[in-house]
């Protein structure tokens, strides 16, 4: 009796891990736009996001913002199911992230919260949720990416974290929000380059100690794939051509002009998802095919203008003006078999 029950606990001990290295999972990145509290925070620029600001940021209006975030992080899972890894972008703080998976159809998943603490001069920042039954945190830190010699600005700092997966798989993920073009794509150009040679130098030092390194570098880096950025600075292209270099199907989306963010009436992807190629044909563990990379436009997340037919995200505010849409950018996507 007690040989069979050792045998139908192995047994079931060898199907546990079977599934569990099966399942794909689901990574996914969303620029919120402004996901503020609606607290006075005497440390931070936040006075914009009150109740008694012109923009009316109340409760109501907090937790409308909520409901939408959470549908969109939803719908990136076909049929039932959460995303395993979500990089969220220009989130106030820690505390929204709690509210955002406590009050929300994300409770339905037991997520770890990881959240920066940035100089940022809006007051913004970058976090992380992980599903704490497929990851477990090794290690978090933050990448200052303030380059103080290139003008009197700060911005946000680059989220780190170390993941274990059940498979036995070690995951680095980045999530970054790199320097807006508000003064202009050249002028500030320099600026992203500073930003992207923290993460590149960071990707060195971990491809130098395994060179099949399992990384995911994700955000609004505010610069296409094509950019300087991205493709020299970064190394990160869909055709790779050093053992080094990472790949970016969203470039080839780029190209196909599948955009995240519209302005001055062309859709670019200025949000992207990057892999290793640890993660390509990868013979154990989690692996990634190029053709699971998406950018999740649906008619929900889009305002169409009636004469022209013109779409673009659907916004929150336009001004001050308050439509109770989503966010200027679309979220984006992929899975990992």
């Amino acid at each position: 009796m007690r040989n069979l029950l050792f045998s139908t606990l192995l047994l079931l001990g060898f199907v546990t891990v079977f599934a569990q290295t099966k399942t794909p999972i689901t990574v996914a990145l969303y620029n919120c736009e402004n996901f503020f509290d609606t607290k006075d925070d005497p440390n931070k620029k936040d006075d914009e996001f009150l109740p008694e600001s012109p923009l009316k940021w109340d409760e109501t209006r907090f937790m409308n913002k909520l409901t939408k975030i959470a549908q969109v992080l939803d719908s990136t899972v076909a049929g039932s199911g959460l995303p395993n890894l979500v990089g969220l972008v220009e989130v106030e703080n820690k505390e929204v992230l709690q509210e955002l998976v406590s009050k929300s159809q994300l409770k339905a998943t037991s997520y770890g919260i990881l959240c920066t603490d940035s100089p940022d001069e809006r007051s913004i920042d970058v976090g992380l949720l992980y599903d704490k039954s497929v990851f477990t945190l090794v290690d978090f830190k933050e990448l200052n990416a303030t380059n103080p010699s290139l003008g009197d600005y700060k911005t946000r700092n680059v989220l780190f974290a170390t993941l274990k997966a059940t498979n036995g798989d070690v995951v680095y993920v980045f999530v970054n929000h790199w320097p807006s073009r508000r003064e202009g794509e050249k002028e500030s150009e320099p600026r992203r380059i500073y930003a992207a040679e923290q993460v590149r130098n960071k990707i060195n030092e971990l491809q130098k100690k395994d060179p099949k390194a399992k990384i995911i570098v994700m955000g609004d880096f505010n610069d296409h794939p094509d950019n300087n950025s991205i493709l020299s600075t970064l190394k990160a292209s869909d055709k790779p051509k050093d053992k080094g270099d990472l790949y970016n199907a969203y470039q080839t989306l780029d190209v196909a002009k599948q955009g995240t963010h519209y302005y001055d009436k062309e859709w670019r992807v200025l949000d992207q998802i990057i892999v290793s190629q640890g993660f390509l044909g990868a013979k154990k563990g989690y692996k990634f095919n190029p053709k699971n990379a998406h950018i999740l436009r649906k008619d929900f997340v889009l305002y169409k203008n009636a004469k022209t037919g013109e779409e673009r995200p659907s916004r929150t505010y336009s001004g001050e003006k308050y439509f109770n849409g989503y966010s200027d950018h679309l979220a984006i996507y992929i899975t990992l078999d």
